[in-house]
């Protein structure tokens, strides 16, 4: 049954010093030799609960096929569970990108519309970490994340670099074809295990995003970069939000990060959550996303 939520989401708060201090997060340091007064500043970010809490619509009470990843930023799909079907398969990597990678790859090629070539770069598992995981240093696993925003491509390109140039230096022999049709980023969602009870995730309508309260921030990982996107809280109330309760493993999310076509969506935000009702559970959330870039040949 269907069953809209009320929550208090998380956002970036705009602060003076980003008028002149462009805001940043450094997730690790390119050496362990700098002086300790050099690595306390690793962020300027400062993030705050929504005064008041937003409702988050319940898809399956929706007309499923009345969004589309052009007109919203995100669509719902369902599909056959993947071929790894326990948490513990997804920590062996050759079996993620020899079975579960090319799963995804079908899936885009499938259903993204002009999907003529799919380019995974990243994936990772979501999860509640234990003591022993978070002393581990593993990039393909990681916690929730509990902001609103938009993801980015990470390259060894100087810093404020363009989504577009980022791809031709990622691509150079192909990027002449490539770029000249359409490039869309586009994240890959669904759970290991489920249904999902514990921090589901939400998704806002790339349509009812004002980007004038989107604030770029650079985000620093290593010898690599990019610019990520902080959605502001509009207490208009006019961001639309969406989730899937009780998502399961055949239930997959597909949502943009990055779109060349002027005429569509963009983006859409998203951000995991508790909902207000949200009941004891004893299956903890484990999730996949897979990020990837979708190209569309030009039409001749």
């Amino acid at each position: 049954m269907a069953a809209d939520v009320q929550a208090k989401l998380t956002y970036l708060q705009w602060q003076p010093s980003y008028a002149h201090i462009r805001p940043y997060r450094i997730g690790q340091f390119v050496t362990r030799r700098r002086r300790q007064k050099e690595r306390d500043k690793t962020t300027n970010l400062v993030f705050h609960e929504a005064d008041h809490a937003e409702t988050i619509r319940d898809i399956r009470g929706l007309a499923q096929d009345s969004f589309h990843l052009d007109i919203n930023g995100f669509v719902y799909l369902q599909c056959p569970p993947p071929a790894l079907t326990k948490p513990w398969d997804y920590s062996d990597s050759l079996k993620v990108r020899s079975l579960f990678l090319p799963e995804c790859e079908a899936i885009l090629k499938r259903e993204v519309q002009g999907a003529d070539e799919v380019m995974i770069f990243d994936w990772k598992i979501r999860k509640k970490k234990s003591a022993k995981e978070r002393r581990t240093r593993n990039p393909n696993l990681q916690s929730f994340a509990k902001q609103v925003h938009i993801d980015t491509l990470l390259t060894r390109d100087k810093i404020g670099t363009p989504m577009m140039e980022r791809i031709r230096n990622h691509l150079p022999e192909e990027s002449h074809h490539l770029l000249a049709g359409r490039v869309r980023l586009i994240n890959l969602w669904r759970p290991i295990s489920g249904p999902i009870h514990d921090h589901p995730l939400a998704v806002c309508d790339g349509r009812t995003l004002d980007p004038s309260k989107v604030i770029e921030t650079d985000m620093i990982l290593g010898n690599y970069n990019g610019t990520l996107l902080y959605p502001q809280y509009d207490p208009s109330g006019s961001s639309q939000w969406y989730f899937m309760s009780g998502q399961d493993v055949e239930d997959v999310l597909l949502f943009k990060g990055f779109d060349s076509n002027e005429n569509s969506v963009k983006y859409a935000p998203h951000t995991s959550f508790v909902p207000g009702n949200a009941p004891e559970t004893s299956c903890p959330r484990v999730s996949v996303e897979v990020r990837a870039l979708v190209f569309s040949h030009p039409e001749q």
